[in-house]
Formats: C-alpha cells, structure tokens, sequence
C-alpha cells in the first residue's frame, strides 16, 4: 500500500462504522469534561476530583482502542474494532508504560548532556549573578547581564545549543522506536514484545526508514490541516466548539492510529 492509498484509506476508516465511532467521540467527551467544564464557569471541587477520575479511566480505555486501530490496520482489518472497556483499559496501561519506558531513556541520556555539558552549572551562576546585581541596584536588564561574566554566558549558550540538539536527535530516534514497538505490541498483546530491540529495529528496515519518515511527516502534516480546519469550525457561534471537539478531535485520533498501522502494516 503506497501512502496515498494509506492517507485516503485513514481519512474514509473513522467512519467506516457510524455507531462504533459515535461511542469512541462519547469516550472523547467523557475524557475531556474535567478540562471543558470549567471553562464554563462549573468549579465544584467534589465534581472536579470525579471527572479527573473519568478522565483517567477512560483515556486508558481511549488509548487501548487506538491500539486496537493500530492491530487491525496491520492485519487489514477495514472496519472499526468492536469495543471492550475491561480489556481496552488494560491494553491501554500496558501502552502508556510501554510509552514512559521508551522517554525515559531519552530523557536521562539527555539530563545527563546538560550536566556534563554544564547546562545546570552555568544557570545557577547566572541566576546568582542576576540575583546579587539587583541586590546591588541593577534596575533593568541591561545592567543585570552586564554583572554576568561573559564567560558564563558562552558557556550556558553552548551547552544549551548541545542539549537541545541532542534532545531533538534522541526524541526522533525514539518516537520511531516508540511507534514500531508500539505496533509489535498491537500486534501480539505483549508488552515484552514491545520492547525487543532487536526485532524493532528489524521490523524498521524490512520497512525502510525513509519511508517510515516521509509517511509519518505527511501524516502529521496532514493531521496538522485538520486541527486548523476544526480550528475554524470552532469559531461557528454555539455549537461550533462542541463540534470540533468532540467530533473533530476523535475523528483525527482515529486517522493517526489507523495510519500508524497501515504504515507498519509490512512489518
């Protein structure tokens, strides 16, 4: 399947069972009201505790359904997944821990950088610098990173350039490592599964890289068109909100995850 017919298949598949999907934009609903209500003026502390509790559960649940999205685009499957909550749940806990697991190792790698690179060091002297040139009656910024020795500044901008060029890098490499262990995971319910280096990276160049790449750039390309198109919908008085939130906003988690799969579906 070439990524036309991925884009074109993703596009037409939330729909490709109106009932399933209109209870996958209630579980969209049900996940966002700890976030929307209060936007309207509700602020009860009880109601606040009970629907952050909703929200939790059932994005578990969100996140084991796209998993499922992601299985039956692997295996061909045209139609929706039915729904299990109880399994869904679990499916998604598994993804969620499999997804921590995968940004940790970045992220310490990373923090690591920063301190060997000096990152931390120099902050805090710049910190203590600013704090001692008010002290002493430096009234505006001028004054304040004068009393900064240029030493310190070149140090923080360099190690800031490295680190974030590092984080960049290892956050590329490992949302690749991230989606395609996601997917073996879809694939055999095995969390261990999800985190076979080996064969992740197999499955990877059976694939090809560049075309993982260029798929997942497009699609995100396109994903991005529609959140500026739900955008605008949401600017219709009244109902143009409820409209883009809770229709558009599912609508484009399913389109991602069926992609996902589709894309992978070779592996």
């Amino acid at each position: 399947m070439d990524l036309r017919e991925i884009i074109m298949d993703a596009i037409k598949y939330p729909i490709s069972d109106n009932r399933k999907f209109i209870i996958f934009c209630a579980l969209v609903i049900l996940m966002s009201l700890s976030t929307v209500l209060p936007s309207y003026g509700v602020n009860n502390d009880t109601l606040t505790l009970i629907l952050t509790l909703v929200t939790f559960l059932v994005l578990f649940v969100v996140l084991g359904y796209c998993v499922e999205v992601i299985k039956g685009g692997t295996e061909g499957e045209d139609t929706l997944p039915d729904f299990d909550f109880v399994k869904q749940f679990v499916i998604g806990i598994k993804a969620l821990i499999l997804d921590i697991i995968y940004f940790i190792i970045p992220l310490v790698i990373t923090l690591i950088v920063a301190s060997a690179s000096g990152l931390f060091t120099s902050f805090t002297k710049i910190v203590n610098s600013s704090i001692g040139a008010i002290d002493n009656g430096a009234n505006n910024l001028t004054m304040i990173m004068a009393a900064i020795p240029k030493s310190t500044i070149s140090t923080f901008s360099n190690s800031l350039t490295i680190t974030l060029v590092v984080a960049i890098i290892l956050f590329v490499i490992f949302s690749l490592i991230s989606f395609t262990g996601l997917v073996r995971f879809a694939k055999t319910g095995s969390g261990t599964e999800g985190l076979r280096f080996r064969e992740i990276i197999k499955d990877m160049l059976n694939i090809g890289l560049i075309k993982i790449i260029v798929s997942l750039i497009v699609i995100y390309i396109i994903a991005f068109a529609l959140v500026c198109i739900i955008g605008i919908i949401g600017l219709i008085p009244y109902i143009g909100v409820f409209i883009g939130l809770f229709v558009g906003v599912p609508f484009i988690i399913l389109f991602l995850y069926r992609s996902i799969g589709l894309v992978y579906a070779e592996a």
